[in-house]
Order: structure tokens, then sequence, then C-alpha cells
């Protein structure tokens, strides 16, 4: 089983788990408990709520269509961003300064 697959079939399990408790759960380090959840994303295959995590049933290959690159990008922010607002890993100067950053370069993307 992939690791996309396991935390797939963990979310249909635990709908309300955060990342913390997701990365312990499956011994895991959170970075690839983010990187995961975001492709899952991409795919289609998760939602995101304030209720939790809303699965779908998987889809062929066919069915999955990759988002630009400048979408994916700010999907990847927005993860950032709510992660940054569960955790506060980084003082607000810095994490004010991070986004400014990258939405420059998005804006030349």
């Amino acid at each position: 089983m992939t690791k996309c697959e396991e935390l797939y079939e963990f979310y249909k399990k635990h709908p309300q788990a955060k990342n913390p408790e997701v990365a312990e759960a499956l011994h895991w380090d959170p970075y690839y408990v983010r990187k995961y959840k975001f492709r899952l994303k991409a795919r289609g295959l998760i939602a995101v709520t304030p209720e939790g995590v809303i699965t779908a049933p998987p889809f062929t290959d066919e069915e999955i269509k990759e988002p630009s690159a400048k979408l994916a990008a700010y999907q990847h922010l927005y993860d950032v961003c709510i992660e940054r607002l569960e955790t506060k890993d980084m003082s607000d100067g810095q994490f004010i300064s991070l986004v400014q950053e990258i939405r420059m370069i998005l804006a030349k993307m």
C-alpha cells in the first residue's frame, strides 16, 4: 500500500483527525502528512472542511487531472497557512514575510 493509499484509508476511518494526530498514529514525520494530504486533495480524493476530511471514491487514472502549477502552489500555500494557524511553528513576522514572498513568486508565474 502506498503512503497516499494509507493516508486515504486513515481519513476514511478518522475524518476528524488533525495533522499532528495523523503523524503520530501512522508514525510519520508531519512533513509527509502534509505532502500526501496535498496530493490527495489535488487528485480530488479528499476535501478538507472545518468539520474534518471528506473522502471521495477513488478515481481511475483517466479521471485524475493535475492542477496547474500556479493552482497547486496556491493550494500548498493554503495548507501551510492552515497548519501554521494550528501549530504556530514560526513567528508572526516570519509567517507574513513568507506569505508575501510566495505571493510575489506566484504573481510572476
